[in-house]
């Protein structure tokens, strides 16, 4: 993992303020600044959007004071692939709930990032640790991650948690992986040999009874032979009592088909016969009719004649309807031009009325004029009296404005007054307080009497002008309000002088002009009563109703002759029916009369035809009366035969289970061995399984690798040693250690040497624990960083190097120079100044009012 840019928002110090963090063309850096500014907060960053976990408890503490939420997005590459992971955390909405927190992870593509985020936080965790990292936090700070007060966060391990450490940074949690599925694999194969020794059992038990099915089956063999014989016979006469059987069931249905033409055959003469009947009926009709031919042809006659006069006289009558209706239209047009007439004569006379009226008004509405214009010629001398009181008021406020001006200035002059008192007073020589001239005491009491005397004087013109000031605001305010009334009243009766003025003036040109035009209307209303009595209106339509009333003159209908003409028609009207029947029967009488004839001869055949079937369902009938007894021995031998088979089957059923039972038998002795053969490998696997499981356990390859991994992590810690101790100190780790029983256990012990001797390393403290410490720590990073499968060649060391003298410092500066080309990235923080200057890129944090800042430099 190489980090390659940091983004943080309300993370612990640092607000939503803080420009991004890119670790482009940084090797080695150191991050600096005053303790609690939030050095260590950018690696927490850094750890929280990997794993979720800081050094704090929960998220909660992690979001920065008074805000309620956080983001953190973290830029890294593994390889040369660049991925995102971007984790963000709110707090609960309501106390005692949990906060909520979101993490989604994506890989850069062609075109920008694209999400691989899992269907959950865990999913998409579980992702980032094993596929990409393949490092959980804990291994990450055992080795390389030096966090600050935790340098001894291997070495204070015990020798078991050591080891764990150990295998986690060589990638050994792939042996314990194996070792389980080889235990489970060993498992799977100790319950399979048992299930197959079970099966083998149950085989043989059932391969026992093979003898005895061997007798069973010729014994049955033996009985269906017999049971063959005995169903051939019965089977024989079976079949001929079948075919007799069949034969009489041939001949019913022979019957029931003669009975059912017999009865089609009697339907259908009933049929013939009545139609005989009624040709012979409609003949003879047809013939009286036609005896009545004279009487029949004189009545049609008089018919026609009837039926001519009254539609000549329907004719007429549809003529004079439609005249009448057309004289009744404009009758009705007539009528209603003279009632229009009578209408405007109406309107003529109101408004002759409304005008006259109008014109009478005209000496009165004068008259009110005057007097109105009278009362707004007295409103105007209202108006100058108005006009002197606001120029009163106005005076009056003039002389308000001057009072409270000398009353404002009285005052200045009175506070002044006693200042300068109060300044005499509080000198303590006699120079004037306002020249410094050297004054007596005689000169410092005249002033003091003067000021006395113009303050008194003053005092009592301000009361004076107090007291006039308050009589003119009540003059004023009295004036005022009469002001307003007068002012009210005034602008009240102007306006209804005004507005009745303007009602008169158009009230007087209305009646002018009413009298102008009463004349005119006059003459109107005299031309309306002069064609009311002459008739003279709508004269086209009176002149086309004298036409239709000639034309109905001319038309000659008479209704009395037409009711006649009606009355006939109907006596005589039945002729005409009787004159269609007479011609149908001419028509028709020859046809009926030959139809009649073929019936007749039809039924006579079908009549022949019925007495032959009837002599030939008598036979039938005789032959069917054999049919119940053939078919009682018919049903007998068929009960006979079935009793056969069913011992025949129930024989076959016999030889064909007990075939099915020899050919399990066979099948079983195939699969005993079959089993018995893979019961020898499931034994042999199990044992192959067991011995991989002890192979690749803690006391296995495992181990084997841990031995070799050793010696690298030695050597690494010995040389920064040696550079930071003058060579005087040594580490040495051991595996194996015997007991005061005089066992040998396994272990991993840390053992220094040095110019006192050999000593575990709990025997170390202060500076000399510190730099064993930081060399063990930087070669287990070493080691991470060079291992395959798990890439992180950064080193980070977040480390207080207070327990160092100077020379000391110089050493760990030595030390880290030593080792920057094994890794990719080596941020160190500290707050040292010495250390600071040692690295070519310095990452400031400064700590302000609005949140902790970065700079790099």
């Amino acid at each position: 993992m190489i980090p390659v840019k940091l983004s943080m928002r309300n993370f612990m110090c640092y607000r939503d303020n803080v420009s991004p963090l890119s670790f482009d063309g940084i090797h080695t850096a150191c991050i600096s600044g005053d303790n609690g500014n939030g050095k260590s907060a950018l690696i927490d960053a850094m750890t929280w959007a990997l794993w979720g976990k800081t050094r704090a408890k929960s998220d909660d503490d992690l979001i920065h004071l008074g805000q309620t939420d956080m983001e953190v997005e973290f830029d890294f590459a593994v390889g040369k692939q660049l991925y995102r992971i971007i984790r963000k955390h709110s707090k609960p909405k309501r106390r005692g709930g949990s906060g909520k927190t979101i993490l989604e992870f994506q890989i850069a593509s062609g075109d920008g990032f694209k999400t691989i985020t899992g269907d959950s936080i865990s999913q998409t965790q579980h992702k980032i640790i094993f596929d990409i990292l393949h490092m959980d936090y804990d291994t990450f700070v055992n080795s390389a991650f030096l966090r600050q007060g935790h340098a001894d966060e291997f070495t204070k391990q015990t020798p078991v948690k050591r080891k764990q450490v150990l295998a986690d940074i060589l990638g050994l949690s792939v042996y314990d992986e194996l070792e389980e599925n080889a235990k489970q694999l060993a498992n799977q194969q100790e319950i399979e040999q048992a299930q197959l020794e079970n099966t083998i059992q149950e085989i043989s038990g059932e391969l026992a009874q093979k003898p005895a099915y061997e007798n069973e089956l010729e014994q049955a063999q033996s009985r269906l032979s017999q049971i063959e014989k005995m169903a051939k016979g019965q089977e024989s006469r079976l079949n001929r009592l079948r075919q007799e059987k069949e034969a009489l069931e041939n001949k019913k249905v022979q019957l029931a088909q003669l009975e059912k033409h017999m009865t089609e055959m009697a339907r259908e003469l009933e049929r013939w016969e009545e139609q005989a009947r009624q040709h012979r009926s409609r003949t003879k009709e047809y013939e009286q009719l036609i005896a009545q031919r004279p009487t029949i042809e004189a009545g049609y006659a008089q018919f026609a004649e009837a039926k001519r006069l009254s539609n000549a006289l329907d004719q007429k009558l549809r003529a004079a309807t439609t005249l009448n209706e057309r004289s009744h239209q404009m009758e009705v047009t007539i009528i209603q031009a003279g009632q229009a007439l009578i209408k405007d004569h109406a309107l003529a006379q109101n408004r002759i009325t409304d005008m006259e009226t109008s014109s009478q008004k005209l000496p009165s509405l004068k008259n009110e004029r005057q007097q109105i214009q009278s009362q707004l010629n007295q409103l105007a001398e209202r108006e100058e009296t108005l006009r002197r009181k606001k120029q009163s008021g106005q005076e009056l406020q003039t002389q308000a404005n001057y009072l409270e001006s000398a009353k404002t200035q009285l005052g200045r002059e009175i506070k002044e007054t006693e200042e300068k008192l109060d300044l005499l007073s509080t000198q303590s020589d006699n120079k004037c307080p306002l020249c410094e001239t050297e004054l007596k005491t005689e000169g410092l009491e005249l002033i003091k009497t003067k000021y006395t005397t113009d303050k008194s004087n003053s005092l009592a013109s301000l009361g004076s002008k107090q007291t006039e000031l308050t009589e003119r605001k009540k003059r004023l305010e009295l004036l005022g309000s009469e002001i307003s009334q007068m002012e009210a009243r005034l602008n009240q009766d102007r306006a209804s002088s005004q507005h009745r003025v303007s009602l008169l003036d158009k009230e007087m040109a209305d009646a002018e002009k009413s009298g102008k035009q009463l004349n005119e209307e006059r003459k109107g209303l005299a031309e309306i009563e002069e064609h009311l009595a002459k008739k003279d209106f709508a004269p086209a339509e009176q002149e086309a109703l004298n036409q239709l009333e000639d034309e109905l003159t001319a038309l000659g209908y008479d209704s009395q002759q037409h009711e006649q003409a009606r009355h006939r028609l109907t006596e005589v009207e039945q002729y005409e029916g009787q004159k269609r029947k007479l011609e149908e029967a001419d028509r028709l009488v020859s046809q009926e009369k030959e139809t009649a004839s073929r019936a007749e001869e039809a039924a006579q055949e079908l009549r022949h035809s019925l007495e032959a079937d009837n002599q030939k369902r008598q036979e039938l009938s005789q032959q069917l009366d054999l049919l119940p007894q053939l078919a009682d021995n018919l049903a007998q031998a068929e009960i006979e035969h079935q009793a056969l088979k069913a011992q025949q089957e129930q024989a076959r059923e016999t030889i064909g289970d007990v075939k099915g039972k020899l050919q399990r038998c066979s099948e079983l002795e195939i699969r005993r061995k079959e089993k018995e053969k893979l019961l020898t490998q499931a034994s042999k696997e199990e044992k192959i399984y067991r011995d991989l499981a002890q192979a690749f356990g803690k006391k296995g390859i495992q181990a084997l690798l841990i031995e070799r991994a050793l010696p690298e992590i030695e050597v690494e810690a010995n040389k920064l040693l040696g550079r930071m101790t003058d060579n005087r100190m040594h580490a040495e780790i051991e595996t194996q250690r015997q007991t005061k029983k005089g066992d040998v256990i396994e272990t991993l012990d840390i053992n220094i040497s040095d110019e006192l001797g050999t000593r575990n390393y709990e025997m170390f403290s202060g500076g000399e624990a510190f730099r064993i410490n930081f060399a063990i720590r930087i070669a287990l990073s070493k080691l991470l960083a060079r291992r395959a499968g798990a890439p992180l060649p950064t080193l980070i060391i977040d480390e207080g190097f207070g327990t160092q003298d100077s020379v000391g410092i110089e050493k760990l500066k030595e030390a880290i120079n030593s080792i920057q080309d094994d890794f990719d990235k080596i941020l160190v923080i500290t707050h040292i100044e010495e250390l600071r200057d040692a690295f070519p890129t310095r990452i400031n944090v400064v700590k302000t009012a609005q949140g902790s800042t970065l700079e790099v430099g």
